[in-house]
């Protein structure tokens, strides 16, 4: 709901190595069979979703429609201290600043930093919206359990563990993130999904639990 891509458009927009082939040589056959290579990472997986916390809250002094946070997503310095990122977000107006302080929300935190109005933001904010346009939208960060850890990244239901890029700053990595962002949806329960190619709807899970909207169902997510 801000920032690289999602401040571009209207809303105002790890990786692994390369995995070393393993033999398994066959005793007394003298022959050396190798393990087929894992298949390629779908897109979601990619992705890094990770639990944060909105610390502090204001407003953008050169934008009207943007505000600034300050947000803890985990990281750490090499002396172990926590390093906080700032995030630049569409949501003025939308949700009141002090209700966005000290909540629990979900981050992208992969994706390239892009200055937004001389501001540099390091990540994304996942919010849900009812679509309508004007006084009548209404916005709500997505909801966290209080449990979870700062820095946890999410999984996706149904599928194996989130093997994140590093950082998505190239043309087919952007690609990969808005595909994502397309089909991401809050389901008839008010739980956040991706949804598949196949129309097969994929729960954000946390170690504690889904990840929720407050109020707002089959809406979308951004």
């Amino acid at each position: 709901f801000n920032r690289v891509a999602t401040l571009r458009d209207t809303w105002g927009t790890e990786s692994t190595g390369n995995e070393a082939k393993k033999r398994n040589r066959g005793r007394g056959t003298g022959t050396a069979q190798e393990k087929p290579k894992a298949g390629p990472v779908e897109d979601v997986r990619r992705v890094a979703f990770r639990v944060a916390t909105i610390l502090e809250a204001g407003p953008h002094p050169e934008a009207d429609s943007l505000i600034v946070c300050k947000v803890d997503c985990g990281d750490t310095s090499e002396d172990g201290s926590t390093e906080f990122r700032t995030v630049v977000a569409g949501l003025a107006g939308k949700i009141p600043l002090d209700k966005i302080v000290g909540k629990k929300v979900v981050a992208v935190t992969n994706l390239k930093p892009a200055k937004m109005r001389g501001i540099e933001s390091t990540a994304m904010l996942l919010a849900a919206s009812n679509g309508i346009e004007g006084d009548d939208e209404i916005v709500e960060l997505l909801n966290v359990p209080s449990d979870v850890p700062n820095g946890e990244l999410l999984n996706v239901d149904g599928m194996e563990a989130s093997e994140p890029d590093a950082m998505m700053k190239s043309k087919g990595a952007l690609k990969v993130f808005d595909r994502v962002k397309a089909s991401l949806k809050a389901n008839s329960d008010g739980e956040a999904t991706w949804v598949d190619d196949n129309n097969n709807s994929h729960r954000l899970l946390t170690s504690c639990g889904p990840v929720t909207t407050s109020t707002l169902k089959d809406t979308v997510i951004q």
